[in-house]
């Protein structure tokens, strides 16, 4: 009899340890998932909170360097400008060229590149653009602008948010 009740409660003890190391692996599973829901609902939650406006305030000439505004109105702050990207689409001799600009930290930016000229109401957090901030920026594309043809400047934020402006030359 006392052989039976230690065999037995062998068995017992290994289906608890079983069930246990196996619920082990399902609770990290369930966290593992928590953690991804996390990550989205903030990433859900800075998408709502992520709102620029783009203008081209001065007409731009026919040289191939000009400038355009970009505006946060909503709550996210963006200092991560090289991950940022500028798409600038415009013609020279009836073609029409797309051009997607690099950041350049230093102002005059050369071809290829765009460069923040001016900051607009930076009080809060300087260097960073907060909401209601602007930032000016110069531009430099590959080839002069052609009178009389659409210039079209789209910005998209780190984190997907696109804003664009058009204006004619």
């Amino acid at each position: 009899m006392g052989l039976s009740n230690a065999i037995s409660g062998g068995i017992v003890m290994f289906g608890i340890t079983y069930v246990l190391f196996t619920f082990a692996g399902l609770t990290d599973n369930i966290a593992s998932f928590s953690d991804v829901s996390s990550e989205i609902s903030n990433m859900e939650n800075k998408l709502v909170k992520t709102s620029i406006d783009v203008t081209i305030v001065n007409p731009p000439g026919t040289d191939a360097t000009f400038s355009f505004e970009i505006i946060n109105t909503n709550l996210e702050k963006f200092w991560e400008f090289d991950k940022f990207d500028v798409i600038i689409t415009y013609d020279n001799n009836g073609i029409t060229y797309t051009q997607t600009m690099i950041y350049d930290s230093t102002c005059p930016p050369v071809a290829g590149q765009w460069c923040i000229k001016t900051w607009t109401n930076d009080v809060l957090d300087p260097g960073i653009l907060n909401e209601g901030e602007t930032i000016s920026i110069d531009v430099e594309v590959d080839n002069n602008l052609q009178i009389n043809r659409d210039l079209i400047v789209v910005v998209s934020t780190p984190n997907g948010i696109i804003a664009s402006a058009t204006t004619t030359v």
